[in-house]
């Protein structure tokens, strides 16, 4: 017994929407079914991947824009630490209450934390 049509090819005919099938009357093309055949997509991919992604940059350039001294933070390589001085491109990390200091870069910082003293507060941005 054969297998219907259907499970046998990967793509059918009936998986697409009908005005995409239309044929185009004579003398026009079917351009704008086309476009809207790669447009549908695009948008979905825009508004599903591109844009959050494009949101979350912008969240964490202005978290580390407003950092300041004495916020809590955490870092990309997981350490919990207070800003001990911004500079343009690095900020100076306290890690602990004596002088254990660490020079970072600010893309390093993962997120601000809640007032010092805060071990597992809520993130600020």
């Amino acid at each position: 017994m054969p297998l219907p049509a259907c499970l046998t090819a990967p793509f059918t005919a009936a998986a697409l929407p009908a005005f995409l099938l239309e044929d185009a009357a004579p003398g026009q093309t079917s351009g704008p079914n086309l476009m809207l055949l790669f447009a549908v997509p695009l948008a979905i991919f825009w508004f599903m991947v591109i844009w959050p992604e494009r949101k979350e940059k912008k969240r964490k350039a202005a978290m580390i824009e407003a950092l300041q001294k004495n916020d809590r933070v955490l870092t990309t390589f997981g350490m919990y630490a207070t800003v001990a001085a911004v500079n343009e491109n690095d900020v100076t990390l306290k890690l602990d209450d004596g002088n254990t200091r660490a020079r970072v870069l600010k893309s390093t910082i993962a997120s601000v934390i809640g007032p010092p003293g805060d071990e597992g507060g809520k993130d600020k941005g």
